[in-house]
């Protein structure tokens, strides 16, 4: 949990911010909602305008996919024991890498040097040691990863015999196979069908693609309630990797 300032000074920089971004959001009917990551009570902001409104916890900040992790990682019963865990977390949310940052079994890494990231690492190529780690977070990740079949393997590689790992990209629920834009195709064009920095347009088959990287792997969906309470979006979803049979 962040202390009471900290969650101040957030609300206060996060309402402004949304303001000028989305001033309509004021005159917009809105319910309270509640945060999984800090425990949060009230509205939420709305981040920019093309994104659905009441999306950011302007306590922590915390986004829809990270408040869904939040919710995943308790449900698997991990969540309080993550101080004592080796945690690799890629790309690491703000609210989670503030909580674990001071804890020394916590690596949270991206391939450059960031403010919310304690070490520089390529997931191709990760410098651990085989069966080092408990839990592996990689939260919209793979989408940036031009091998991201050889990164799968490193994740795999590095998971420990017991251990969990936690996998989101983004989903299109109703594409069964990914789509792998052709050689040479325009970066241009396949940023506008992909998304920003994004190789590929995932389908369902990504499950597949985990399973031949060695994990067994459940597939956890957002539920209406949880979707209403917390603010996740609906087509959200999250791949849970074990080592052998789940």
């Amino acid at each position: 949990m962040i202390d009471a300032r900290e969650g101040r000074l957030s609300w206060v920089e996060e309402w402004v911010r949304g303001t000028i971004r989305d001033p309509a959001q004021h005159f917009q009917s809105r319910a309270e909602r509640h945060c999984s990551c800090c425990g949060y009570s009230g509205y939420f902001v709305s981040a920019r305008r093309r994104h659905a409104r009441e999306f950011r916890c302007p306590w922590c900040k915390s986004r829809p996919r990270d408040r869904f992790l939040t919710l995943l990682l308790e449900r698997y019963g991990v969540a309080d024991t993550l101080l004592g865990k080796r945690v690799l977390h890629f790309a690491p949310e703000w609210p989670l890498f503030n909580r674990l940052k001071s804890s020394p079994t916590y690596i949270g890494a991206d391939i450059r040097k960031r403010p919310n990231a304690n070490a520089v690492l390529d997931i191709t190529a990760i410098e651990a040691a085989d069966r080092s780690v408990d839990v592996l977070i990689c939260n919209h990740v793979l989408e940036h990863v031009p091998d991201h079949k050889l990164a799968m393997r490193e994740c795999r590689r590095v998971l420990d015999d017991g251990g969990i790992a936690f996998f989101s990209v983004p989903l299109d629920l109703n594409r069964p196979v990914t789509w792998e834009p052709p050689a040479g195709t325009p970066v241009e064009e396949i940023e506008r069908i992909c998304g920003w920095d994004h190789k590929r347009l995932y389908g369902l088959d990504f499950a597949d693609m985990l399973a031949e990287a060695g994990f067994s792997v459940q597939l956890e969906y957002v539920g209406e309630a949880d979707a209403e309470r917390y603010r996740l979006l609906a087509d959200d979803v999250f791949f849970v990797g074990r080592i052998g049979a789940a």
